[in-house]
């Protein structure tokens, strides 16, 4: 450890968490909070924890003091007097956190003590991010090449600005109340609209005005820096789309695959300029946008803090991104960083290689949507519309990208070759005009036609290379689909990442037909461990995707190891619940002793983090890459929620032994505004039933009723398959909150249901007992006397001081435009807590 000043100032440390989930912010911050706290701990500091939101692992983690409260300045305040804390980690929660501390300190009195310190950034410099148009004039200042900003306040000063600036222009809001959007402005018409949907977004209510880019490129470094002033960088990707549709909705690879080296190397070189101007101690992502024309770069957004693009490069390269930047954070230069055993000696020091390629693909929630029967805005454009993201990895473009769609849109309609055939040929050039969620099977379909590459890239601004690598595909598909079993068809395909079932749809069989076929004729795949060294050096790997090359980098970890699935991108409804469940059932069979393999493709995901299994299986969650990993580690059981209900029916078809982690195939409707829902919720475990206790479910709200719950005279258990937490719904017309409710006659105009994974998250912090954990030790059988008392004596715990979890605020009609109100139960995306007496 360095001998600076600030790590000897350093004794308690608060970590301000990124409160409830929302567009563009699914589970990155919680899983960075979760895996550096034990960091701090084993620094000797002290450390805290503030988050509102029910799913948050940090907030039971066993390495800090945690506070399961609202994010305000009145209660971090709080926090920082009682306990004295002398410093405070706003950039491991992102932008909202960094906002929030900013509030913070600049509502600092004399009376409040001594302002803590900011880890990673002094108080200026966090002010000066945190304020996009004084950062902008910062850099501008240091020669830096960005795009003017300028602030309005009225609709006057605006209409002003319109006769120096030219159309199209780019609207934001200055101190956004929560993510900021940008808002493209082509039209004249469109623009006052877009100055007020700014100013309402602005906490000051003012805007930003800049002159829009769009048909740009975007790219996106990733760079570490010390105290010292060593810099590295440890990522990089482009967008195919270009700027004028949200990055976060745009297809995304790494490494950069269209731009020149010495154009990166510009970049990389203004990107560690911004972080000596800033005096960065930590992690930081620059968007850069790149006129491939005029070889111009600007820095469009500097981000000091984790985001998606840190967790992103963390499991793209293998580089143990987050446990280095709370070194570098806490004032430990590069090269005195020691990591844990499980990462070799001199990863910290060394910038990352990659001998592979990742696609990450958005997932959208327009199909969940419209099966309800709301109708949204489908087009993309500068705000974001997806809510999940799953990665693909292989050893060419072609190979990821075929990965990652079979990730992300294993149930999407409209992600079907056959959906995009019957698309006319106007429709076809309105949508690459004017993209839609099936940007990538329509730009296939549009080669399909014979459509010219040149004509292509000019109608979308998006780069050949591109058209070529689909040109490629389609040619690729073309033949295998003429070629019925032909097994030098069948070992191209599944070189260039074509699925099990995608062969067996061309070739009209089945995808038993196609596995065994492949057996038969030994076109085996081969897993590749992802290091940063690009195997250059011995790593101590656990992180693999597959391939088909000769030579295989893995081997089964232990007769005895536990396959856990993961939910895969997170999608309305399942949100970060779904990754909340699966991570406490790694960490509690890691507590039980199992070896742990982890499938999943979600890079915001906390089951990825390495600290969690012996393993990692980047990889598509269909039956095909299931079965692959399960016939290399022979599992003694695979553990899978319950949703996936085809996964579950072909894996028990084929004689594996599955642990289903009980849940709904999708999330129930929630009560509409005249009524409340009701449940009483039980534990099954596997023999018993035990009551827990009485809930309210209202239009965005869930209260425990403080009483006694008794379970009806039939017994419920005998309608089970599964342990877990269960519960007896039925609905009431009334608004009103009750202090007891009538459960003598329950039984009529019921129905049972596992409880959502979100309700089982709420109750587990409410009530301090660990629902996840029991329900896998119940079915496991390894449940002990002490688990038996609990369950036993839980019904009697009346809870007076409650905590109600309550839906946040999502601002829908901004990011989809629906017809019609969202069921914000069915659908939710986040939710908080909420102090009630």
């Amino acid at each position: 450890m360095s001998n600076s000043t600030i790590n000897k100032e350093i004794k308690k440390v608060l970590f301000i968490g990124a409160g409830s989930n929302d567009f563009g912010r699914e589970a990155e911050h919680d899983a960075a909070i979760y895996q550096v706290m034990p960091e701090l701990r084993g620094h000797g500091v002290e450390v805290f924890v503030i988050d509102e939101n029910p799913y948050a692992l940090s907030l039971e983690s066993l390495a800090a003091t945690t506070f399961w409260q609202q994010l305000t300045v009145e209660n971090i305040k709080n926090i920082i007097r009682e306990h004295q804390i002398d410093t405070v980690a706003p950039l491991f929660g992102g932008q909202s956190s960094l906002r929030l501390w900013a509030e913070v300190v600049q509502s600092w009195t004399h009376g409040d003590g001594t302002v803590p310190h900011t880890l990673g950034l002094t108080i200026d410099m966090l002010l000066k991010v945190n304020n996009l148009p004084a950062m902008t004039a910062f850099m501008s200042d240091h020669g830096l090449p960005v795009i003017n900003n300028y602030v309005v306040k009225a609709q006057d000063e605006a209409n002003e600005l319109l006769r120096e600036l030219q159309l199209p222009l780019m609207v934001r809001a200055l101190h956004p109340k929560q993510t900021n959007t940008r808002h493209v402005v082509e039209r004249l018409d469109d623009f006052e609209e877009a100055i007020n949907l700014a100013k309402v977004q602005s906490v000051t209510q003012e805007v930003i005005i800049s002159r829009a880019i769009n048909g740009l490129k975007e790219v996106s470094l990733e760079v570490l820096r010390d105290f010292r002033g060593n810099k590295m960088q440890i990522g990089a990707s482009e967008d195919m789309d270009p700027i004028g549709i949200h990055t976060s909705d745009s297809l995304s690879v790494s490494p950069i695959l269209t731009i020149q080296d010495q154009l990166i190397g510009k970049m990389r070189d203004y990107a560690f300029r911004v972080a000596d101007m800033i005096r960065l101690q930590g992690i930081m992502h620059v968007q850069f946008a790149v006129d491939d024309e005029t070889r111009r770069i600007y820095i469009i957004k500097v981000s000091p803090y984790i985001d998606q693009m840190a967790t992103r490069m963390a499991l793209a390269t293998g580089y143990p991104t987050m446990l280095v930047a709370v070194n570098l954070a806490m004032g430990i230069a590069l090269e005195d960083i020691v990591l844990p055993h499980n990462f070799g000696i001199n990863a910290a020091m060394m910038e990352p290689m990659m001998d592979h390629v990742v696609v990450k693909l958005p997932v959208f929630p327009f199909g969940e949507l419209a099966e309800a029967g709301v109708s949204v805005k489908r087009q993309l454009n500068s705000v974001q519309k997806s809510i999940g993201t799953t990665l693909g990895f292989g050893r060419t473009f072609i190979e990821s990208l075929e990965k990652a769609i079979r990730s992300a849109h294993f149930n999407n309609a409209s992600f079907s070759p056959t959906n995009m055939a019957n698309i006319n040929d106007d429709e076809l050039i309105q949508q690459l005009i004017h993209p839609q969620d099936n940007r990538v099977l329509l730009l296939i379909e549009a080669i399909r036609r014979g459509y010219e590459i040149d004509e292509l890239a000019e109608l979308t601004a998006i780069d050949e290379f591109y058209f070529y690598q689909l040109k490629h595909l389609h040619t690729l598909e073309v033949e295998i689909e003429a070629d019925t079993d032909n097994i030098q068809s069948l070992r191209r395909g599944k070189r260039y990442g074509l699925s099990d079932g995608l062969l067996a749809r061309f070739w009209h069989t089945d995808f038993n037909i196609i596995r065994t076929l492949a057996k038969e004729n030994n076109i085996s795949v081969s897993y590749k461990a992802v290091e940063p060294s690009a195997g250059e050096f011995p790593e101590n790997a656990r992180q693999y995707y597959a391939t088909y090359e000769t030579e295989n980098e893995s081997v089964q970890i232990h007769e005895n190891a536990v396959l856990v699935i993961g939910s895969g991108a997170f999608r309305m409804g399942d949100a970060a619940s779904g990754g909340y469940a699966t991570t406490i059932t790694l960490s509690e069979l890691r507590r039980l002793q199992y070896p742990t393999i982890i499938m999943n493709n979600n890079p915001s995901d906390a089951t990825l983090l390495p600290h969690l299994a012996d393993k990692q299986y980047l990889e598509p969650l269909e039956i095909s890459d299931v079965m692959r990993v399960v016939e290399l580690e022979k599992p003694q059981f695979i553990v899978i929620p319950g949703n996936r209900r085809k996964l579950i029916k072909a894996l028990r078809n084929l004689g594996q032994r599955v642990v289903i982690l009980p849940k709904e195939r999708h999330t129930p409707n929630g009560p509409n505004e005249n009524q409340s829902e009701f449940a009483l919720n039980f534990f099954y475990d596997g023999h018993d039933s035990y009551p827990i206790n009485v809930t309210q479910h209202m239009a965005g709200e869930m209260r425990i009723i403080p009483q006694i719950a008794k379970m009806p005279d039939d017994h419920l258990a005998t309608h089970i398959d599964n342990p877990g937490v269960y519960q007896v719904i039925w609905h009431q017309n009334t608004i009103h909150w009750k202090e007891h409710v009538d459960i003598s006659n329950i039984g009529h105009d019921t129905w049972l249901r596992p409880m959502p994974f979100g309700q089982v998250a709420y109750l587990t912090k409410a009530m301090q007992i660990q629902w996840i954990r029991l329900t896998i030790r119940a079915a496991i059988e390894e449940m002990t006397e002490e688990d038996h008392v609990i369950l036993s004596t839980v019904n009697a715990r009346l809870m007076t001081d409650q905590l109600g979890m309550i839906a946040s605020d999502v601002n829908y009609r901004l990011h989809l435009q629906p017809n019609k109100v969202i069921d914000g139960t069915r659908f939710e995306i986040g939710v908080s807590v909420q102090r009630y007496g």
